[in-house]
């Protein structure tokens, strides 16, 4: 006899064309397409999946779709987990944002285009994160080159972002003022 927990995820198989497995003990990864993973994520929030601890990506290079988005899902309710694998097209990587379901989406969305060059429509901000604007490429990308040397330009361009090579300046209130 399945239990509530297994015929909950034998309904949602049906009823989004998904497949199954067990990533690790009662913990479930599925795997949905992209033209109906928000509907599946806007359904399992709305059935205890509140919380998305983690939204990242892989590249699974020479392999064929090579990118996939990753989210994970926490039912705080049933102290259960979830992953929600999304594969995406290998030239032109693109998914819907789900910054509209969770807020907390934003920074990770923009991580994930900066490291993969996987763009989230309809984001508000896609732009990098972590590494310079004049940065050329996607670091975990599989076709990356790892000693690659690259000349950064000098002046920032955009006045109102953080520069982690230290040439912003920070005016306040203060002893800089």
């Amino acid at each position: 006899m399945a239990t509530q927990f297994e015929s909950f995820f034998e309904e949602l198989k049906s009823k989004y064309n998904i497949t199954i497995r067990e990533s690790a003990p009662s913990e479930p990864e599925l795997k949905a397409s992209v033209e109906n993973f928000k509907e599946l994520l806007k359904d399992l929030q709305s059935r205890g999946y509140v919380h998305m601890a983690d939204l990242t990506a892989y590249d699974e290079a020479p392999a064929s779709p090579r990118f996939h988005v990753v989210y994970e899902l926490i039912s705080l309710q049933s102290k259960k987990r979830c992953s929600v694998v999304v594969p995406v097209a290998d030239l032109d990587p693109k998914i819907s944002t789900v910054t509209d379901i969770w807020k907390g989406a934003d920074w990770l969305e923009r991580e994930v285009f900066d490291m993969y060059g996987i763009v989230f429509e309809g984001h508000a901000d896609m732009r990098r994160i972590l590494l310079p604007h004049s940065f050329k490429g996607h670091p975990l990308r599989k076709d990356f080159v790892v000693d690659y040397r690259q000349e950064f330009e000098k002046k920032v361009v955009d006045e109102g972002m953080f520069d982690p090579f230290g040439t912003t300046v920070v005016r306040g209130q203060g002893v800089n003022s």
